[in-house]
């Protein structure tokens, strides 16, 4: 029985690993990330904030947290096939505000970082106690929380009182 060669040997690693990579839509790499979302809002005096966060695949759904309460997401960043990074978005509520707000909270391509400590408060986020992150984006709610109107993104000083458009 012949011994195989090096090359032979290293083809014959790369095809197993290539296939394995067909098999598998996507791996898991990297350490595991905790994202920590702390809820520090005044409207203008300590609240109750709802959180709802969703990745590429998975809607975590509602959580109210009160003021200084926490809510955690444990995950590990994937590398996928179809070349999708990790993104972790949370929309944002207070009754204070008609307002919804979102922020991206993990992008896997921006945010270098195992433990993500966000401070959200009425103007954006924290993350690890570096400079605010304005809100990506804002949108009007109705009355019932269940229809939205686009905003322009302004400063929440900007937003004032804020109705449906007209059409």
């Amino acid at each position: 029985m012949a011994v195989p060669s090096s090359i032979t040997l290293k083809f014959s690693i790369l095809i197993i690993t290539l296939l394995a990579f067909e098999a598998s839509d996507t791996i898991a790499i990297g350490p595991m990330v905790i994202v920590t979302i702390v809820n520090k809002v005044q409207a203008p005096t300590p609240t109750n904030i709802t959180v709802n966060c969703k990745s590429n695949n998975v809607d975590h759904g509602s959580h109210t947290l009160g003021f200084g309460d926490v809510y955690l997401i444990t995950f590990q960043p994937e590398f996928s096939l179809n070349k999708i990074p990790t993104l972790f978005s949370c929309s944002f509520t207070w009754p204070q505000s008609p307002h919804v707000h979102y922020l991206d909270i993990y992008d896997q391509n921006r945010h270098n970082c195992n433990y993500c400590t966000w401070g959200i408060n009425v103007n954006g986020g924290f993350l690890n106690d570096q400079k605010c992150v304005p809100w990506k984006s804002i949108q009007l709610m109705n009355v019932y929380n269940t229809l939205k109107w686009p905003q322009r993104k302004k400063g929440l000083n900007e937003l004032g009182h804020a109705y449906p458009p007209s059409f």
